[in-house]
């Protein structure tokens, strides 16, 4: 089991890959205007997650605990799953927006790094 403490890391990293999902395919309700720079750091971000859920789920689960691992899966499509099901990012505005496809890089590597060591 998951440490209850870093419980919502993976949902909001599950979150924000829909997010920069919908940024890489075109599909965003809003014509948001994005420059070249925060568009490539947002496709590395996109890139660079399902590694990062990997290993987050390898070394939460360990050799022995094969349930924490598949819950750090479950939450991100759970995250995943709400933001696109429920289509939340009309509740986020255009410059909050362009800010989380800067920031999604680090803060995606953060929240997985947080729960490998206190996961």
């Amino acid at each position: 089991m998951l440490n209850l403490a870093v419980l919502p890391f993976m949902p909001i990293v599950g979150a924000m890959t829909a997010n920069l999902s919908q940024l890489i395919r075109g599909e965003n309700t809003r014509k948001i205007s994005v420059g070249l720079k925060t568009f490539i750091t947002a496709c590395a971000a996109f890139a660079s997650v399902w590694f990062l859920l990997l290993v987050t789920a390898i070394y939460t689960g360990g050799d022995t605990n094969t349930a924490a691992g598949v819950e750090v899966l479950a939450l991100f499509v759970a995250g995943l799953a709400v933001f696109s099901i429920f289509k939340l990012d009309r509740f986020i505005g255009e410059r909050t927006q362009v800010w989380l496809f800067r920031l999604a890089l680090p803060i995606m590597v953060i929240s997985c790094l947080t729960v490998s060591l206190f996961g």
